[in-house]
């Protein structure tokens, strides 16, 4: 039976896409592996809280860097630090279910404000997608299923055999969200040149500011892998939004998501960004994967793993208690997250504050060392200034896309320098000497202080012959780098054309 137009209208269509029924199998999903992402790096933190968010430290709110002062309130050790506790908890509690929504709303509460409360080192994207993530799911039935509140809700019997169904819009609102923080982060790279001209990649790979990354080092060297990986991830970035909603797309949209954050741990060194993005990816699991899944879990070669966990859970859930009321047990658990904290913090001393010689005391820099960091009078070497230089004779996106160490007569070799930002307006130079040194040809070119490259191009012509020979880069009349290459036989165009004439 065919739908009627009404049915098939945008308003239908709309009403559909963010009122259908569903049990939100991929909203638990999302909030078993998401307050564990973001809860890691926050326990980490645990022993700087006095720090980084009390009156003891200095902390420096998000609102104070656009000079709106000091809008939140900034507590004191003896209240942070316990309520800092009950903000681990609330994600723990999170992640295992157990009074979902309270804990939920506390978790984004406390979550947001300790990021805002250290807009320099706490507060970064990930942080920020992790709060709205943790938002989504406080509005979401996201403790309904796979959670202590469902176990609990099912031994009481006051719940159906089925699992419950509810709108899907939180779950849309998730995906919304991923469409447009990625359609955003497509249109700043296009406005971006050094983004497909792989020099941001390129010095990204090369550091350490997240964490180590060799892998990343390796793969910085190759031109033609950064401008392509460039390109193709604005094309995802752009797609994204259209297609994941498409049954055909979403499992190419998402596999390309998970392959590109993959890629970002292994070449840049990113650990919780990936795992946070990864985890608002389980929201984009619908209620008919859940039911594939399971048929493939009945199957044959499952049916033994399946049946003792089964067992497992039983004999756990024979083991809790029936008397005790869930909110006296939340509140004993507060209670005990909050004492913890602060014994835990007091027992660290971090900053000695409870020893002999009492609290820790700031120790004066050296004079000459501060005068060093803040005004340098030691110019940069001019060595410093250039990243690297290349020779080939190909070029893709202006990188060199080539190497070579052997050249024919009649070849056209492009000498390509790298610099380093930022650097001041350059006369730079290049040189081609024989095996003895001796200075055959001579070149150069301005480089403004907004090029991080130039490319020197030389036709190896009638004033070489075979043998050795090196392509010599230097600045302020020094030599900064020195490629060795070797001149063999007339290229097949050259004997070519002499051969016709």
């Amino acid at each position: 039976m065919n739908p009627s137009p009404a049915e098939n209208s945008p308003r239908t269509a709309l009403g559909r896409f963010f009122f259908e029924q569903e049990t939100p199998f991929g909203m638990a999903l999302v909030r078993i592996f998401l307050p564990l992402a973001a809860g890691i790096p926050m326990a980490l933190r645990f022993p700087h809280v006095r720090e980084l968010y009390t009156t003891d430290g200095s902390p420096v709110q998000v609102f104070e860097m656009y000079r709106q002062g000091a809008v939140l309130p900034v507590l004191p050790p003896a209240v942070a630090v316990p309520v800092y506790g009950i903000m681990l908890l609330c994600l723990l509690a999170s992640i295992v279910g157990f009074r979902t929504r309270t804990s939920l709303c506390l978790a984004t509460v406390l979550y947001s404000y300790f990021n805002v409360l250290d807009g320099i080192g706490t507060l970064t994207k990930y942080s920020v997608i992790a709060s709205h993530l943790l938002l989504l799911l406080t509005v979401s039935n996201a403790g309904s299923v796979w959670s202590v509140d469902a176990f609990l809700k099912k031994r009481s019997g006051t719940v159906n055999i089925l699992p419950p169904r509810f709108s899907v819009w939180p779950a849309r609102l998730v995906q919304l969200l991923f469409a447009f923080i990625y359609f955003g982060a497509s249109i700043t790279k296009i406005q971006t040149a050094e983004f497909f001209s792989g020099d941001q990649m390129r010095y990204w790979m090369l550091s350490n500011w997240n964490y180590e990354n060799p892998i990343g080092e390796a793969v910085a060297m190759s031109s033609p892998l950064l401008l392509i990986s460039a390109y193709l991830s604005v094309i995802w970035e752009v797609l994204f939004a259209f297609l994941v909603w498409r049954p055909r797309g979403r499992l190419l949209m998402l596999g390309a998501g998970a392959f590109f954050h993959f890629m970002t741990w292994l070449t840049l060194g990113l650990y919780v960004f990936p795992a946070i993005c990864l985890s608002g990816y389980f929201a984009f699991v619908s209620e008919q994967d859940v039911v594939r899944l399971r048929r493939l879990a009945t199957s044959r070669p499952f049916k033994p793993l399946l049946r003792l966990s089964a067992l497992a859970m039983s004999r756990m859930a024979a083991a809790v208690p029936q008397t005790v009321p869930t909110g006296v047990t939340w509140t004993c658990l507060i209670a005990i997250a909050a004492i913890g904290a602060t014994e835990a913090e007091l027992r660290m001393d971090l900053y000695q504050s409870r020893s002999e010689s009492g609290l820790m005391s700031l120790i004066p820099m050296d004079q000459d060392v501060a005068l060093t960091m803040l005004r340098d009078k030691n110019p940069v070497r001019e060595h410093d200034k250039f990243f690297n230089f290349e020779i080939g004779t190909s070029t893709i996106g202006y990188q060199l896309s080539n190497r070579r160490t052997e050249y024919a007569v009649g070849d056209t070799m492009i000498a390509q320098c790298n610099l380093n930002p930022p650097h001041e307006d350059m006369w730079v130079e290049c040189l081609v000497q024989d095996d003895q040194e001796r200075t055959i040809e001579q070149f150069g070119q301005f480089v403004p202080r907004e090029s991080l490259r130039a490319n020197f191009f030389y036709t190896l012509g009638n004033k070489l012959v075979t043998g050795q020979y090196s392509m010599v880069l230097k600045s302020a009349n020094q030599e900064i780098h020195r490629r060795h290459f070797s001149l063999t036989s007339e290229s097949a165009a050259a004997n070519f054309d002499v051969s016709t004439n």
